[in-house]
């Protein structure tokens, strides 16, 4: 059928609730090490245990499938290394001890911070994955044409030993993953010869599939497909579930759509159910709740200036449509050429919580040109886990290492660089808010805690560099990116063309909207002292609840298409971009700052209360969203305000949720209405949005009654959810959502 739902669709679908990882890492460790291998370069005995390990995994095909492919591992946990570490207990304490004098010599420090103790004020972090590898390439030339690449480097001269270790162990890794492939292609022959005869002739056509791209590029519409999957199940198999994204898959798989479609080997509903299948393999993880982040890339404008919407993109957005599932995770990209049946095809799939996400392109370009990509690398653009921007297989961009908490640093230039809650001092002492003349005052105060901030964030994102240098080798990863092949490095040496950090912000807004709250109340009309403002803060407003309301309602909030507020959050966003920026990654490049906070939203929990109302305890809005509720002036008010920000310093990306009752543009009118609003949204300076509809109703009802709304999705920030797998606090941060309806 042309949406995509066959018999044998849903066959796969009703079984992969009975699919379970069999391979257990730790024995493959033991197996591994009985056989006495000791490889004293770190990268190529992982690139050898990889190998070892591709020849012993499980490799089941389950009923109906057409892509084949498990993810293998019994332990697992997203954001995870997932293959087993073949360094001694004595070989990793050496490591650490040398990471400890690296961090040492380049700081100039005689010890290693404590960094947790700024765990409620940052987090810093690389990341393996988080990255667009090159899929094109491998579909280009396959695997063999990797290993030949690979071995043409191995004869040239000059080449250290560090550098012969890592491309050797590249080769053992593309090797490795050609011993999978192939053992599929075997085990599908073998089930062939057992099978009833429909499904013996599509398991020898499996074997062939495999047979043939194991080794070799992909010749038709269906190795493409399978070939993408493989790359990607390999990629995790290395590194682990850690947002592993396709980049602009309606783009490089096209090219054999359109041949097979045009010479007869391929019809229209067979590609639809090519990729609903593979949807469902992303679909099949071990935990519904961790997110893997297998983010797809759709439409928008080309390298060349052109559009590049095209048939696969309509097929994409059916699929997760018709299926109802949010893996893989859709963005979309939107400009003014993108035709109109396209948006209004984005906006009927978000429709189901499922994404896509919606991006501007101009003003996405614009921003990704401004910190230095080239205008072809920018256009080219992709998304990565939940909103990331990154130029597919150039970059190794880590765009989610780090995290600040906007809000703790405004609690930390009230209360002299103390934590209100505890009295710890972890700031300078830069003075109480009771003793402020003027805002200008407390913005100093903020700004010193927040650059003393961001140093030692710097120091801790050096030292996680190093450790991921030393102990976290990623060979697999690394031939796929431009840069490492040519300059002999892994992606975690900093061998990939481009390599940074992405910095994303939660509390912004409520720290803006506080700015906004004294500048009015206190220092403007003068109806609110701060010595009666700094008690309630000290108490969580708990024996003041007028002075909250006050704050709450009286003072100008963002959201509302108010001058005074939303050029408040403009300035602030522009000083934490720029701040951020100054900042750099041991590769020199600087950070790359995001006005997003993704799950950091829930930090606000952990922060104290504020001058705009906020409860310590409660969770702060996502990125660039209103604080919930008090956006009253309706939906083109706030995108008005959110259209007035400063985007172009947001080269990680920027995120804005648009909540809307479910019973709301409805049907083909409403469609049609959302979408224009959005792209005039959008031509107003807007970068991204993120739709959710929403039923507070329903919601307490599947709070109540879970097991009669167990399918229920939700958007939760950068992904989707089912409602009543989320825990109690994120359910009613949800549920908060619904508060203007």
């Amino acid at each position: 059928m042309k949406d995509g739902l066959t018999r044998r669709v849903q066959l796969v679908m009703d079984g992969i609730s009975r699919e379970e990882p069999k391979t257990s890492t730790e024995e493959l460790l033991s197996l591994w090490r009985a056989t006495g291998e000791r490889e004293e370069n770190y990268a190529l005995r992982r690139g050898r245990f990889f190998r070892f390990c591709m020849g012993k995994i499980e490799t089941p095909i389950y009923e109906g499938e057409r892509i084949v492919g498990h993810f293998p591992y019994k332990e697992w946990n997203c954001n995870r290394c997932c293959l087993p570490d073949p360094l001694t207990p004595e070989e990793r304490e050496q490591a650490f001890a040398r990471i400890d004098r690296e961090f040492m010599a380049r700081t100039g420090r005689d010890s290693v911070p404590d960094f947790q103790k700024w765990r409620d004020i940052f987090y810093g972090g690389i990341n393996f994955g988080h990255i667009i590898v090159d899929y094109e390439k491998v579909l280009r030339i396959g695997f063999g044409g990797l290993v030949e690449e690979i071995d043409r480097r191995l004869e040239e001269s000059g080449l250290d030993e560090n550098q012969r270790c890592f491309l050797l162990a590249g080769r053992e890794t593309i090797l490795g993953g050609e011993i999978l492939i192939q053992r599929y292609g075997e085990e599908a022959l073998r089930l062939a010869e057992e099978a009833p005869s429909g499904r013996a002739e599509e398991l020898r056509e499996i074997g062939e599939v495999c047979s043939r791209i194991a080794s070799r590029p992909a010749e038709s519409f269906w190795d493409a497909v399978q070939l993408v999957w493989f790359t990607q199940l390999l990629l995790e198999i290395e590194s682990g579930v850690s947002a592993f994204s396709y980049g602009r898959m309606d783009q490089y798989l096209y090219p054999f759509y359109k041949r097979d479609l045009e010479n007869g080997r391929l019809t229209e509903e067979d590609a639809q159910e090519l990729i609903a299948l593979l949807w469902l393999k992303n679909w099949r993880y071990p935990s519904k709740m961790s997110d893997p982040g297998r983010a797809v890339t759709l439409g928008g404008m080309l390298p060349d200036g052109t559009d590049g919407v095209n048939p696969l993109t309509y097929l994409a957005l059916n699929a997760t449509r018709r299926l109802k599932i949010f893996q893989p995770k859709l963005n979309a990209r939107i400009w003014e050429g993108s035709p109109e049946e396209y948006v209004a095809a984005c906006v009927q799939t978000a429709r189901q919580n499922c994404g896509p996400m919606l991006y501007c392109d101009e003003v996405s370009v614009a921003a990704l040109e401004k910190y230095g990509y080239s205008q072809q690398d920018a256009r080219n653009y992709g998304i990565i886990g939940c909103y990331e921007m990154a130029s597919p297989a150039k970059e190794c961009g880590n765009p989610m290492g780090a995290a600040v908490n906007v809000g703790k640093f405004l609690e930390l230039a009230m209360n002299n660089g103390a934590f209100i809650s505890t009295g710890e001092q972890i700031g300078p002492q830069t003075g109480y808010l009771n003793q402020f003349k003027n805002l200008e005052q407390l913005r100093q105060a903020f700004q010193k805690q927040t650059e003393f901030a961001l140093d030692m964030l710097e120091q801790r994102l050096l030292y996680d560099a190093l450790r991921h240098s030393l102990l976290i080798p990623h060979a697999l990863e690394s031939i796929l990116v431009d840069g490492c092949l040519q300059s002999g490095r892994d992606v975690s040496q900093f061998g990939a063309k481009l390599t940074t950090v992405g910095v994303r912000m939660s509390g912004l807004v409520q720290t803006a909207d506080s700015f906004t709250a004294l500048q009015k109340l206190v220092f403007q009309e003068k109806v609110l002292s701060l010595e009666r403002l700094w008690a309630g803060i000290r108490t969580n407003f708990a024996q003041d609840e007028v002075l909250r309301a006050m704050l709450v309602n009286r003072a100008p909030k963002y959201g509302n298409d108010c001058d005074e507020a939303d050029q408040m959050v403009r300035e602030l966003g522009q000083y934490l971009c720029g701040e951020v920026q100054k900042r750099r990654h041991i590769s020199g490049a600087p950070l790359r700052p995001g006005l997003f906070s993704f799950l950091q939203f829930m930090n606000g929990e952990r922060c104290s209360a504020l001058p705009d109302g906020h409860r310590e305890g409660q969770p702060f809005a996502n990125g660039v969203s209103p604080t919930h509720g008090v956006d009253q002036q309706g939906l083109t008010a706030m995108l008005r305000s959110a259209a007035k920000l400063d985007y172009s310093l947001s080269n990680n990306a920027a995120t804005l949720d648009v909540k809307l009752p479910l019973d709301l543009f409805s049907g083909e009118n409403g469609v049609e209405a959302l979408s224009q609003i959005l792209r005039t949204f959008f031509r107003e300076g807007g970068m991204q949005v993120q739709l959710y509809f929403l039923s507070a109703r329903e919601l307490r009802e599947a709070q109540k009654r879970p097991e009669e709304y167990a399918g229920l999705i939700v958007r939760v920030t950068g992904y989707s959810a089912y409602f009543t797998e989320l825990d109690k606090n994120l359910q009613d941060e949800v549920i908060m959502r619904t508060a203007a309806f």
